[in-house]
């Protein structure tokens, strides 16, 4: 039996596209199935067998695929997807001992098919590729699993011969880390993947399968039909002015027009020069202002709707607070009447209630009725709602935030830091104060140049912030334009200038390699200062008092609200001040005292860290 999947040419709605028609042999073996229905085996087992059977010496020959244990790992499938037409070894597993609860000994089932049910994606979740939004139709393993998969990650063979890449082989792999793109969707690819490692392209196989137009008809891009012209030559797109060996392209003879098939289907801008001989947006208003196509149709930036002939919408601008007389507002996130005020002398209990920081300087409004409630000046201007350059729609303006499992707090999508302060949402979408108020060109004091959102996704997930060191693909990064500098989000919003309750001057933040290399012990915890030199610390130059970003500000800064209950599942936590005269024990670390400013208490639980509960 051959084990390549293939495409043919059929017509869809009168238009010719290539469409995946599965393996180009099917054998049934001594059973006459049904040629339309066959039965397949669940990719759990098929994943399982091929971790449990390759062999060692496989990873020692080939180190571009190493051994699945690796944190970098591929593990090649090598098994059919059919349940009569298994190789030895998976059957093997399928007659084995009823004890092994973890074998799915039956195939999966379809449940639904052909869009006749739109999937609800807060409960869908493939058991194969890990991704919700890919597909429509969908097996379940009435097995041991109880797993839901996407129709192609359950009818993916070992091998398919995409009409995108006809010179080409793709094979099925299992890779259990988040660390590549899929260079149809532009989503991270985790466990079941086809890929190319000659020229290290990879899909996920809802895309890998997904029919292809052999021409595209759009007059608003081009008077002429395109035809798919799949050969990887290093053809200059017409649109954005780059060549791309992993996009396919369609081209028109008539014209010597050529364009990428991502131009469709590609979604900050990167701040470079636009070439006039090729296309751009610009903007009716603003005569200066051009965006590259390529960066303009991102996922980030553009929201897919075509908007072209409908007005544009006023918008009604909403003033975040009532000016009472000079000096004197209502805030609509509060009842009582703010009054602005000065800092002078620093109170390490005063806190905003919109960015949980504390008031290190500057103006404030505080509360004219005697309540605790406290806002930045610059908190308080925050308008209610934003259009932000990290995501498409608008963002709105409220006091906290609730999710499915959470409430009171929300997890911000920029730094991944949880708070319980003010935030900015749209849908599932969430920034906190900090990170909303960022806008472009970001006067960051530690760097000379300003800093921009101008990396693309593949960049920025591989980008290093020079700061902390992290590469976390789920943390938005800053860069500068005129040299390598990044920054992740995390680093960028901590406060530059910040004060010390037992030091009368401010303290700066200092990158850990510009620290004395004379100090190196912490105020507080009295640790050595170099092992979390790498996260930067805070250091008085007047009188050398150094400390741990994490002992001034707190491990969760943006969660220290005493007097605040949050809920995780059905589970209550109380937020409270750490300021009795002996500090507790962490439920979690015994042999140490809970050093911040507020614990977590949960029923019979003190923590020192939301993180541990």
């Amino acid at each position: 039996m051959s084990s390549v999947g293939v495409f043919r040419e059929e017509e869809i709605d009168g238009r010719p596209f290539h469409i995946y028609s599965g393996e180009s042999a099917i054998d049934s073996g001594d059973l006459a199935l049904p040629p339309l229905q066959p039965l397949f085996l669940c990719p759990s087992l098929r994943l399982k067998v091929q971790e449990e059977t390759i062999p060692f010496s496989e990873f020692l020959l080939n180190k571009t695929f190493p051994y699945f244990r690796t944190d970098q790992g591929f593990i090649l499938y090598t098994t059919s997807p059919h349940f009569h037409n298994t190789d030895e070894q998976v059957q093997q597993h399928l007659l084995g001992s009823d004890s092994d609860d973890k074998i799915c000994k039956l195939p999966v089932v379809p449940i639904f098919w052909c869009n006749n049910k739109e999937p609800d994606y807060d409960q869908f979740h493939c058991g194969a590729c890990k991704e919700s939004m890919l597909g429509t139709d969908y097996y379940l393993c009435l097995s041991r699993c109880g797993q839901m998969f996407h129709k192609e990650c359950v009818e993916s063979p070992p091998e398919i011969k995409h009409p995108s890449y006809p010179f080409l082989s793709f094979q099925l792999y299992a890779y259990p880390c988040y660390s590549q793109l899929c260079i149809c969707c532009k989503l991270y690819l985790n466990n079941m993947m086809y890929h190319c490692p000659t020229y290290k392209l990879t899909m996920h196989p809802v895309c890998a399968m997904k029919p292809i137009p052999i021409f595209i008809d759009h007059p608003k891009s081009h008077p002429h039909p395109l035809t798919l012209f799949p050969k990887q030559a290093s053809l200059l797109c017409d649109v954005c002015g780059l060549t791309e060996k992993s996009s396919p392209i369609y081209v028109c003879t008539r014209c010597v027009f050529v364009v990428h098939q991502s131009f469709y289907i590609y979604p900050t801008f990167c701040r470079k020069k636009v070439d006039n001989s090729c296309g751009a947006y610009n903007c009716k208003k603003c005569c200066d202002y051009f965006v590259h196509t390529r960066c303009a149709l991102r996922s980030d930036v553009w929201d897919g709707v075509d908007l072209e002939g409908v007005p544009e919408e006023p918008e009604i601008i909403v003033e975040p607070f009532e000016t009472i007389a000079d000096g004197i507002i209502l805030h609509f996130t509060h009842g009582h009447h703010l009054q602005l005020e000065i800092s002078i002398v620093y109170d390490e209990d005063k806190f905003c209630q919109a960015c949980i920081l504390p008031i290190y300087e500057g103006n404030y409004y505080s509360c004219m009725d005697q309540c605790d409630f406290v806002l930045h000046e610059a908190c308080a201007n925050a308008p209610r709602k934003i259009h932000h350059a990290l995501h498409p729609h608008p963002l709105t303006l409220k006091v906290s935030g609730k999710g499915k499992h959470y409430k009171d707090f929300f997890e911000c999508d920029a730094c991944s830091r949880v708070s319980c302060g003010f935030v900015y949402e749209v849908g599932d979408y969430s920034l906190d104060m900090r990170c909303a108020l960022v806008s472009e060109p970001i006067d960051y004091k530690g760097h000379e140049h300003p800093l921009f959102l101008a990396l693309d996704p593949e960049q920025e997930r591989k980008a290093t912030c020079q700061i902390c060191q992290k590469q976390d693909h789920y943390l938005r990064k800053l860069n500068c334009i005129e040299c390598d500098y990044v920054i992740c989000f995390i680093c960028a919003t901590l406060p530059y200038r910040a004060r010390y309750k037992h030091d009368k001057h401010f303290i700066t933040f200092q990158k850990g390699k510009e620290g004395s290399d004379q100090i190196d012990w912490c105020e507080v915890c009295e640790k050595n200062l170099v092992d979390s030199s790498n996260e930067g610390f805070y250091e008085c130059h007047d009188c050398c008092t150094t400390l741990h970003v994490h002992c001034l500000l707190g491990r969760e800064p943006y969660m220290q609200k005493p007097g605040q209950t949050i809920m995780i599942e059905k589970n209550e936590i109380h937020i409270l001040p750490n300021n009795t005269q002996t500090r507790p024990f962490c439920t979690f670390h015994d042999k140490e005292r809970c050093p911040h400013k507020v614990v977590f208490v949960s029923e019979d639980e003190i923590l020192c860290s939301y993180s541990l509960s």
